[in-house]
């Protein structure tokens, strides 16, 4: 039986969490620098070991204002970068790491200005959950990383197979049927999908991605 990873972002403040859990086979839980709270993130973390997910430390820009998705033309800020690395070293009890919002896309698309932090990632040994064809894999497979590829379920790719930016015209799917037809197509080319669960109806797109996956002949786990 072939089998996939259902991932979804969560300890960000949201009511979707305890629900959530119930449907994905791996979270990744916020860190408290973006969005949530240090408290909010130990509680999650206790919660979902407790179920057997395989839980991931989500790193990301300490920027409430924007829920670390603030993405900056002209480099970001030194105490950006050193929250950051602390956010990865505290990582220790974590099973791999993932990186959030425009640190997603900054380690991605400008792997030798974020040098440093790669360097701390790899210092870490753990598993890295990010996107294939990007910088993620090529700093994964020179480095010697084990990668999670990971695809998003509710998100718009453009012709090149990168995401579409937020704020642009189908950068979200907001159809259900549309999120599932997805999710199969992306089940064939990743190890892992995705759910955001900022998302006010998460919980209801990561139990049908589930049953339609399991009907497509898939086994969700970790």
């Amino acid at each position: 039986m072939r089998t996939i990873d259902l991932n979804a972002d969560i300890a960000e403040g949201f009511p979707n969490d305890l629900e959530l859990m119930n449907f994905v086979s791996s979270i990744n839980i916020c860190s408290g620098a973006y969005a949530g709270s240090p408290e909010l993130t130990a509680e999650v973390f206790s919660i979902g070991r407790e179920k057997g997910l395989r839980v991931g430390a989500h790193v990301g820009f300490p920027d409430f204002q924007s829920m670390g998705r603030r993405e900056l033309s002209e480099g970001y800020p030194e105490e950006w970068i050193a929250s950051v690395e602390t956010q990865i070293r505290n990582a220790g009890s974590y099973s791999y790491i993932k990186p959030h919002g425009a640190l997603y896309h900054w380690l991605a698309n400008a792997p030798e200005d974020s040098k440093y932090l790669w360097d701390a990632i790899e210092e870490m040994e753990k598993p890295f959950m990010g996107m294939p064809n990007t910088g993620h894999e090529e700093q994964c497979r020179r480095r010697g990383l084990r990668m999670i590829s990971e695809g998003f379920c509710e998100r718009g790719y453009d012709s090149y197979g990168f995401l579409v930016p937020r704020g642009e015209p189908d950068a979200v799917i907001h159809d259900l049927n549309l999120i599932c037809d997805q999710a199969v197509k992306l089940a064939e080319r990743v190890d892992s999908i995705c759910i955001h669960g900022d998302r006010e109806d998460a919980a209801m797109v990561a139990y049908i991605v589930r049953e339609r996956l399991t009907k497509e002949g898939y086994r969700i786990t970790s």
